[in-house]
């Protein structure tokens, strides 16, 4: 990725996690971050990557809720980021974060005896 590229990345994915939580109101939201967003090197398509920090949550119900909002949220960067053309954004559920989690509970689960001391 080039470095404009990576700027550009950066900046859409504050503003679109500031917008989710601040300007949005819709309860399938609650509780979202926004992970990463890679924008294209042309700059015509934003990859978001969005988890849910509760597990209850659907992904699927969330994304659905992210698609709803995708016009709202191209026009709040819109108006806070200057570029000719904003990129097409498209929502992915981030399933390395989701499998980061897994394992962090299943090793807090895990119980490893204490090693004998040795006297």
């Amino acid at each position: 990725m080039s470095v404009r590229s990576d700027v550009v990345s950066e900046q859409i994915r504050q503003l679109v996690s500031s917008a989710v939580h601040f300007e949005l109101r819709d309860p399938r939201l609650q509780d979202v971050t926004i992970t990463r967003v890679k924008v294209s090197p042309d700059l015509q398509f934003a990859d978001i990557r969005f988890a849910s920090l509760t597990e209850e949550r659907d992904p699927n119900l969330v994304l659905t809720g992210l698609n709803k909002a995708k016009g709202a949220l191209k026009r709040y960067v819109a108006q806070r980021l200057k570029l000719r053309k904003i990129p097409e954004f498209r929502f992915h559920v981030d399933e390395d974060l989701i499998a980061e989690q897994r394992i962090g509970e299943l090793l807090k689960d895990l119980h490893v005896p204490d090693e004998p001391s040795a006297d």
